[in-house]
């Protein structure tokens, strides 16, 4: 007996030795800890939200953790409030902004997944980040932006001293644009809708929902007989979300439309604030028939314009980007280093005047122009001197930020044990 007390005592401590070596704490702020774990939390969540760069360190993203908590106490100190239904919801649309990176939620969760990550972490981590940029905006406001003082002989000694680098403005072209969308034809629309109302229909006959997801679905869900596991509000696009939400457990939905194509949902389970689904989706995409048409359509255009036609005209009337379409196609000047990377090698190439072949992207159709070239001049003082204000501005802000780090630093303990 004694024996098998020695031995769980031993594993029990060789255990916790473990757990200490996994995680420890790595930095001290005051009375609050930064453990390893936090660290390596933080990391993921910034890689799933694309914020994650290649030349950030561990200690770089440290260092704004430990900023973070300053202002974080001194924000308790000075009592100052954020409003938290905003805060929320702005969380919430920055997870919709990631998610439609991806072409389906089950991609998102699988990429969630291999983060360790839940929609929890990542919503709490967006909270907690707008958060302190609220709360941080109001430090600027109230203690820095107050001390910054820029005067109109600053502006000129700084024009003086960078004219011949700052105020140069290189040799530009005004560039034409005619964008078009391939989009799936009515006909193509017509054929999902009927495929999913004849899903419907086995539906209603009894057939099992989870092995028509598994037959019939394109999501890829599909291999888990449709089931997109447990989410709350905010995470899937709006009509999908109304209708699962407004469904009793075990119920199935009508026929929905969303960006994707229709859906048929399941109620599976709800916990909390938190549903389980399961759905079918026919996808409603261009066919290769769509495709070919709209690429015909701007066909015919580029040859229009070869044929002497003017180039403003048929963006004013062909092309779907409405903003650039009242303004004869023209999105504004570009200088050899500003092209879109995508297409700069081919409009460096294009002559002034001349109109690319048809180029496809995602989708997306495009027919590019020089229309015309805008000399190599240097910049009046008048011209820049915004641009100069915003530089002196972001120069002095971040010396009194930076100062008033070191300050917050002296008044709370910091300690750094990484």
């Amino acid at each position: 007996m004694k024996k098998a007390i020695f031995v769980i005592m031993l594993l029990l401590t060789l255990a916790l030795a473990q757990a200490e070596v996994v995680d420890k704490i790595i930095a001290r702020v005051g009375n609050d800890i930064i453990l390893l774990s936090d660290l390596t939390k933080q990391i993921n969540q910034m890689k799933s939200a694309n914020l994650y760069k290649d030349n950030l360190t561990e200690a770089d993203v440290l260092s704004s953790m430990i900023e973070s908590r300053l202002i974080i106490q001194k924000a308790k100190d000075l009592n100052y409030t954020v409003d938290e239904g905003k805060i929320k919801s702005a969380a919430e649309a920055q997870i919709r902004d990631i998610r439609k990176k991806f072409a389906t939620e089950e991609e998102f969760q699988r990429e969630l997944r291999s983060m360790k990550l839940t929609n929890s972490d990542l919503l709490k981590y967006f909270t907690e980040r707008l958060t302190e940029q609220a709360l941080t905006q109001q430090f600027y406001q109230k203690q820095i932006a107050i001390k910054i003082k820029i005067s109109d002989k600053e502006l000129r000694d700084f024009y003086n001293a960078h004219k011949d680098t700052l105020a140069i403005k290189p040799i530009t072209w005004n560039i034409g644009m005619i964008l078009r969308q391939t989009s799936a034809s009515e006909e193509t629309d017509q054929s999902a809708l009927r495929t999913i109302k004849a899903i419907q229909e086995r539906l209603k006959s009894g057939e099992d929902f989870a092995k028509v997801a598994g037959t019939d679905s394109q999501c890829p869900s599909s291999a888990k007989g449709g089931d997109l596991g447990f989410f709350t509000r905010g995470m899937m696009v709006k009509p999908f979300e109304d209708a699962a939400f407004a469904l009793k457990v075990g119920e199935i939905s009508d026929i929905v439309k969303t960006q994707y194509g229709y859906h048929i949902i399941k109620l599976e389970e709800k916990r909390n604030d938190e549903i389980r689904v399961r759905h079918i989706l026919r996808l409603v995409e261009p066919s290769a028939a769509d495709s070919l048409a709209a690429k015909q359509i701007m066909e015919d255009i580029r040859n229009q314009v070869l044929a002497g036609k003017s180039f403003a005209e048929l963006a004013t009337q062909w092309s779907m980007d409405t903003e650039s379409a009242k303004d004869g196609g023209s999105i504004g000047e570009y200088g050899e280093n500003d092209f879109p990377e995508l297409f700069a090698a081919i409009l460096k190439a294009l002559p002034v005047g001349g109109i690319s072949q048809v180029l496809e992207n995602e989708g997306m159709l495009y027919l590019f122009t020089k229309l015309n070239e805008v000399p190599s001049r240097l910049l009046s003082f008048d011209e820049v001197s915004a641009q100069i204000r915003n530089i002196l501005s972001m120069q002095k802000q971040e010396q009194v930020y930076n100062d008033w780090i070191k300050q917050l630093s002296k008044e709370n303990y910091v300690e750094i044990l990484l």
